[in-house]
């Protein structure tokens, strides 16, 4: 019986592709059960995951012509085959940089929202011009692969390819990586600056260490595509049985990236589990007319007087038993009413709306 690899690509392909669709799933109903207002990148989450679905299945579909077994045990003219593992190639790199281009665009998004008024906000709009030019560095690399780009696939035009594999790694890969790094530390610092108990730091952090999956995904690709590159170079052929390792690694990033844009938003659901998430308290009745959103600074106020707010001041959630705040040291209470005119607003701080609930003034 032939050597087969294709197990590993189902495993990949399906696993994290389940993950991501189950988040997506919770996340709409995390919306409806806190009765928020859907916003623009809920939106652009489930268009990153339709195309993350498309990578997904013709990963899958690429099976059909020997992806996975060695190139001696398939039964296609060696011409036919290549051309099909090209031609899918190129349709692949569209599906990727798409799903993992918008999903960062959702990730930051969500970021904006939460930390727009923390010591965060200029890395986080640095993040965003990153991602947007190396969306557009992509599609130009893409589309410059082989002029014409017929030839890419397709052997028998001519024409010239002056990318190699090494190229794209440092043009593509490195930047992809150094930006998932950036994008997963950014809420780490900010939440561990929180007066929070280490318990609900970690379950806050947790939410939004899914992250870590995506840069151990893209770095499992860089690895694979300069051992790919040095067997080019001793000229071995086994391009299906080789190349599987790149559409492993690619499969999974597509599909944990789309997973970790919606773990952050999950702690409702996550609260009807109980444990230290039950203790991360809303402190407001969701209203559908002012459609507060996730992390918005501008939805919650604190009754205190100016010169009350301090530097370092943080406002932290107590336990199960009561809505208490702790500024500077003295606990207030947090009230679930509209705030009057002798509230003020809690400046350059971190808000997780109600779906979260931790404050931080700065």
């Amino acid at each position: 019986m032939p050597a087969s690899r294709q197990p590993e690509l189902y495993a990949a392909a399906l696993v994290p592709y389940a993950a991501a669709s189950i988040a997506l799933v919770l996340r709409m109903v995390a919306r409806r059960t806190t009765k928020m207002a859907f916003v623009w990148e809920d939106y652009l989450a489930v268009v990153a995951h339709m195309v993350g679905s498309g990578f997904t299945i013709l990963s899958i579909c690429k099976m059909r012509w020997g992806l996975g077994q060695h190139l001696a045990d398939i039964d296609m003219d060696i011409d036919q085959l290549k051309r099909h593992y090209f031609f899918e190639l190129w349709i692949d790199m569209w599906f990727y940089t798409f799903s993992v281009g918008l999903s960062k665009f959702v990730i930051l998004g969500l970021y904006w929202r939460l930390f727009s008024r923390s010591i965060i906000r200029q890395p986080i709009r640095i993040l965003f011009v990153g991602s947007a030019l190396w969306l557009v560095g992509r599609v130009a690399l893409i589309l410059l692969q082989c002029q014409p780009i017929q030839s890419f696939w397709d052997k028998s035009v001519q024409g010239t390819c002056p990318l190699t594999p090494m190229m794209s790694l440092f043009a593509l890969s490195i930047p992809h990586i150094v930006l998932e790094i950036a994008i997963l530390l950014c809420p780490l610092i900010e939440i561990w600056r929180l007066h929070l108990s280490t318990a609900k730091k970690i379950a806050v952090a947790a939410m939004f260490a899914s992250g870590i999956l995506v840069c151990a995904s893209a770095i499992g690709t860089i690895v694979h595509t300069v051992i790919l590159d040095r067997k080019d170079e001793n000229l071995d052929p086994d391009l299906t049985w080789d190349g599987l390792d790149d559409q492993i690694w690619a499969v999974c990033d597509v599909n944990l990236a789309s997973f970790a844009t919606s773990l952050p938003l999950l702690r409702p659901v996550f609260r009807s589990f109980g444990g230290i998430f039950s203790g991360l308290k809303s402190t407001a009745t969701p209203d559908a007319h002012r459609t507060p959103t996730y992390g918005s600074a501008l939805t919650r106020r604190v009754r205190m007087r100016r010169h009350d707010v301090d530097s370092e001041s943080v406002i932290e959630f107590a336990d199960e038993g009561g809505h208490m705040a702790r500024i500077s040291g003295r606990a207030i209470e947090l009230n679930d009413v509209t705030p009057n005119e002798s509230e003020i607003d809690v400046q350059g701080g971190v808000v997780l709306g109600g779906e979260v609930g931790i404050v931080a003034a700065r």
